[in-house]
This record gives C-alpha cells, sequence and structure tokens, in this order.
C-alpha cells in the first residue's frame, strides 16, 4: 500500500470510510492474539482505540485511499499469496535473505512472517509515510522486541536520496512484497519506479503482490484528483517487466492471475465492470 496525500475532493473520499470495526478476520485477529498477545475479548476494541477514536481519522484525512478506509490494512494480503510457503521456507531456511516490504504502512504482512518464525532481522519495512509505520508499533504492541528496519523513503527518487537506499540497491533482496502501489500511477510512471524497484532484486529473486488489474487493461480515473493510473492485466505487466528488461539488462517472468477478490464495488468511483485483482509474481531470471 502506498500513501496519497490527497485531499482535494471530501466527498469521494468519505466513501472509502467505513466507521467502526465490529468483527475483524480470521488472520489478524489470530495474529493479534498470538504474536501481539492480545486478548480475544480486547482484539476489536484494540484495534478501533488506536486507529480510529486515537489518530485513524487524521491519517484517513492526509491519506484518504480504499486502503486505510476500507480497513484492508487488516487484511494478510502475503499470507494469501500463492508463493507464501516458498517465501516461509526461503527466509526461514537462509538468515541471509533479505525481504523488503514496499509500501509496508502498518508493516502487517512483515509481522506475520515474523510470527510464523521468520528472523525479524531479515526484513524491511519501507513506507513514504512514519506515521503509518509507527501507527503499527502500537498496533502490534513491539517496539521494544521487533528487530526489523522501517525507513522512511520515496520509491521514485531510488538512489537520490543516498542513505539508506544505496545500501538496499547494493545488499539486494531474494523477496520484495509490493501490493497495492503500481496501480496508482499512470504506466510511465510505473515503469520509472519499476526500474528503480528492479534495483532492489538480485538474481532468482521475486516481486509479490497483488493489485486493482483489468480485463480491459487502460488507463483509468485514480485517487488524485484529475489524474490517472494504468490497470493491467497478466500480459500487459509482463510487457512492462520485458522493457524494464530491456533498460536495466535483467530480465524477468511474470505470471499471474485476475479475480473478483476484493473489489471495492459499486460505491467506488476507480473501479468498473472491468476491475480485477491481480495477484502477481514477478522473477528476475537474469
Amino acid at each position: 500500500m502506498a500513501a496519497t496525500r490527497d485531499i482535494s475532493n471530501a466527498a469521494r473520499n468519505k466513501q472509502w470510510y467505513d466507521e467502526d470495526l465490529s468483527e475483524v478476520n480470521a488472520p489478524i485477529r489470530s495474529l493479534l492474539e498470538t504474536y501481539s498477545k492480545v486478548p480475544p475479548e480486547r482484539v476489536v476494541p484494540h484495534i478501533n482505540a488506536i486507529l480510529i477514536s486515537i489518530q485513524r481519522e487524521k491519517g484517513f484525512a492526509a491519506n484518504p485511499y480504499p486502503c486505510i478506509g476500507h480497513y484492508r490494512f487488516l487484511n494478510l494480503t502475503l499470507l494469501t499469496h500463492p508463493m507464501y510457503s516458498s517465501i516461509l521456507h526461503r527466509l526461514s531456511q537462509d538468515p541471509s535473505n533479505l525481504y523488503i516490504d514496499l509500501g509496508c504502512c502498518f508493516g502487517q504482512d512483515l509481522r506475520q512472517l515474523v510470527a510464523d518464525g521468520v528472523r525479524s532481522e531479515q526484513l524491511i519495512g519501507l513506507d513514504i509515510e512514519a506515521s503509518l509505520m509507527e501507527l503499527g508499533y502500537d498496533l502490534f504492541m513491539d517496539r521494544e522486541t521487533l528487530k526489523s528496519r522501517f525507513l522512511v523513503a520515496d520509491i521514485f527518487r531510488g538512489a537520490e536520496q543516498g542513505e539508506p537506499w544505496t545500501s538496499l540497491e547494493q545488499k539486494k533482496a531474494d523477496i520484495v512484497h509490493c501490493s497495492a502501489f503500481f496501480h496508482l500511477f499512470p504506466l510511465a510512471e510505473q515503469l520509472h519506479v519499476a526500474k528503480i524497484i528492479a534495483r532492489l532484486v538480485r538474481a532468482n529473486g521475486i516481486i509479490v503482490g497483488r493489485q486493482s488489474g483489468s480485463t480491459k487493461p487502460s488507463e483509468m480515473p485514480a485517487i488524485a484528483e484529475g489524474s490517472t493510473s494504468f490497470r493491467h492485466d497478466v500480459s500487459t505487466f509482463q510487457s512492462m517487466w520485458d522493457e524494464v528488461g530491456r533498460e536495466t539488462s535483467t530480465k524477468w517472468e511474470v505470471s499471474g492471475t485476475l479475480d473478483t477478490v476484493g473489489m471495492i464495488g459499486k460505491k467506488s468511483t476507480v473501479e468498473d465492470e472491468n476491475s480485477r485483482r491481480l495477484l502477481f509474481t514477478i522473477t528476475r531470471v537474469k
């Protein structure tokens, strides 16, 4: 997920904001109960207290996008990815392997890896909004125990930012998680940032994630008022990564599926009847 900082359309933004939770999905409940040791009866009040009555409205005002307003950050998207077991094995078997979560939001997927046995030192979360990562410590109550690094950075600027980005490019990751990110931008900007992300991935490494796609790939109205974003199918996503390969002397293979899981529906101004979830794995083969 990635922050937009677009506050230009209050009426539209309100459509993306749900009221307090009355229940949560089973995976995030399990994570909070087992990893964070939140008593079962306190899980929902704990989330509401931290993310709504205290800070969530402020966070949504600064970052009005459906992933926050519709509580999508409570969906452990990496856990349900077809590659999750392989990712878990890869990280658990070799402590030198590195995982980077781009647009990590509250760091929820990163914490699931820790709960499943991965050393937290192997995991890096990155987001443009420091406040979201700080909220993650409050949500999961692990400020004193989690050894993962959380870095504030603008992915679009890449190495222009100097450290710590340049160190990430030198080390390179085995797994990069990048969900709900590319679909925020026009195709030209997606290509630009994909070339930056490519520099973070070592040979045989993978980029996994999910994003909004379409059965009819095209530019569509985006979250920022007056802007567009390109929605891919698997074929057009492969074509973009073919271009990334040509411009970076690398080679990438994209696999993926389109489905209707998690689509917002009729009240969304950024989805239509062709909208689908694109679940993808991008492998650096050269």
